[in-house]
């Protein structure tokens, strides 16, 4: 069976299976919130985040500027685009950062059926599994940051947490590196969860001033004396639930 069928085969049962069963297989997180904003002001560490790849052009490029400063991050992919560069997400996950669900195709889901709005997760979250990152989709940030009561509710009943943001790169609005680089550095503070993009939702925009802020924004916090760590990490979950030779939590 071609590898096409062979997805679509176990996204359709595994969706039929979800929606039998109800809820995946796994522990409640008791009082944990669902919704995550930032991580505990005591620590000096932040979490950079990026949305809408991965990308064929910039996401290698942004591992590359992460391995040279012994720095992790944390991927929010779309589920197409795992689909396309299934080897972008495995050498994500082989460098030790975390991979989170980002819709499989962007919709705003505040604006779609909540039928369609589990569609959109529990296909990327195939996806994800199929690559041998199966708890990976526990996180999830909505497109467009836009979410609901309806939409927290389905995210707690599956047990994934919903993870925004602290600090806004600006990088999404088109904006020179100069100007991300004052953004970031001006308002890091312990326990910031950064938000970047290392595509957007139509593949079309230009992210290399985002690699090129990156390129004074990693060392910088490193100077600082900032530990760089994955969403998961920064929440005190013992690391990344991807990362080879760690148990899946």
């Amino acid at each position: 069976m071609p590898r096409s069928n062979r997805l679509h085969f176990w996204v359709i049962l595994t969706l039929l299976g979800f929606f039998l069963a109800g809820a995946p297989p796994g522990p409640a997180w008791g009082a944990e919130p669902v919704t995550v904003w930032s991580g505990a002001p005591d620590q000096k560490a932040v979490a950079l985040t990026f949305d809408d790849g991965p990308s064929p052009v910039y996401t290698p490029q942004i591992m590359a500027l992460f391995k040279l400063y012994q720095a992790h991050g944390t991927f929010f992919v779309m589920g197409h685009r795992v689909e396309q560069y299934p080897g972008l997400v495995q050498g994500l996950i082989k460098a030790g950062h975390e991979v989170g669900n980002h819709s499989f195709s962007h919709p705003r889901l505040t604006k779609i059926a909540q039928l369609s709005r589990e569609r959109e997760l529990e296909r990327t979250a195939v996806d994800l599994d199929l690559l041998g990152c199966p708890q990976s989709e526990r996180l999830f940030r909505p497109p467009y940051s836009a979410y609901d009561d309806r939409l927290k509710a389905y995210l707690a009943h599956t047990h994934r947490r919903l993870v925004l943001w602290s600090i806004d790169s600006g990088d999404w609005q088109g904006l020179a590196a100069p100007a991300i680089i004052k953004n970031v550095l001006s308002r890091v503070r312990n326990g910031a969860i950064i938000i970047f993009h290392d595509n957007n939702e139509d593949a079309q925009a230009d992210r290399h001033p985002t690699v090129e802020a990156l390129r004074t924004i990693l060392p910088a916090l490193k100077a600082a004396g900032y530990r760089m760590v994955t969403v998961s990490e920064l929440l005190h979950r013992h690391g990344s639930p991807c990362q080879p030779g760690e148990g899946k939590d």
